[in-house]
């Protein structure tokens, strides 16, 4: 009798040794399917799904006509796509909806001027700086306002695109100015047309435009600088990938060409920094 409760205690610990096994096995099933980073998408399908605004003159934009954007952004993904050996579909985005789509898998990364900030930070991950930047106000060329100071005259109008950090900044900075949200890459018709008395932010946003619209004059003052990468999702090891192509680009000097073929002027990296 005795030796019949040992092998039936030893059966029941053979039972949920085998029930553990189970889980365990499912549950790095379950956690490789959750690891699987959008560079093992891309490699699959052939191409990367990169999500963009292409509002911006020179740096990410497209021309009358064309099917695809141009610019400095669409070249060093171009770059990234052709040395995977894989082809490209762009996914225009509002930016108030580009943390959601690269998060829940609806593109592999975002390409954009977006700025490094730490709550983004907390919610995705960024790429090395591909570019550093400062705030600047750009007004009409027979505007009245000549600094930041005059900008703090109450109910100044500052015209920002929908989820842009300028709102809360502005807000801060300029806490008697009157915020007004405009559809994306309609500032200019806003300047012109009085909507807004001033457009605030980074300064590659107004570097195209000022080549080509006579009527825009920038503010002096430079508000505060920023780093820029781009977006992946949180965890996904792709943004390594990235990163080292994004070095071999500045150790080899093709994003100094890029940089002085989209900027207008030569790249200098920040205090030494591959920036």
């Amino acid at each position: 009798m005795k030796k019949n409760k040992i092998i039936a205690a030893l059966l029941v610990v053979a039972m949920m040794a085998a029930l553990l096994a189970g889980c365990s096995a499912a549950a790095s099933s379950t956690e490789a399917t959750q690891t699987q980073t959008s560079y093992d998408r891309i490699l699959e399908r052939g191409y990367m799904t990169v999500g963009v605004d292409p509002t911006i003159e020179n740096i990410c934009f497209t021309d009358a006509g064309a099917d695809e954007p141009t610019g400095f952004i669409p070249d060093l993904v171009n770059g990234f796509a052709e040395q995977l050996g894989v082809t490209v579909k762009w996914e225009i985005l509002e930016w108030s909806a580009m943390l959601t789509a690269v998060n829940t898998g609806k593109v592999d990364f975002i390409a954009a001027n977006m700025n490094m900030r730490l709550d983004r930070e907390a919610e995705i991950d960024f790429s090395n700086p591909w570019l550093v930047d400062s705030a600047r106000a750009c007004v009409a060329k027979d505007s009245s306002y000549q600094s930041f100071e005059d900008l703090q005259a109450p109910g100044t109008k500052f015209g920002i695109a929908a989820g842009s950090v300028y709102e809360s900044i502005i807000a801060e900075k300029f806490p008697q100015a009157e915020i007004v949200v405009l559809p994306l890459g309609t500032w200019q018709e806003s300047l012109a047309s009085g909507v807004i008395d001033c457009a605030y932010d980074d300064s590659i946003v107004f570097a195209g435009p000022m080549t080509e619209n006579s009527n825009l004059r920038i503010l002096p003052d430079i508000g505060d600088s920023y780093l820029y990468g781009f977006a992946f999702a949180d965890g996904d090891s792709t943004v390594d990938v990235f990163n080292l192509y994004l070095t071999k680009l500045k150790a080899f000097g093709d994003y100094a060409t890029m940089y002085q073929k989209w900027m207008g002027f030569e790249w200098v990296p920040v205090d030494g920094l591959a920036y």
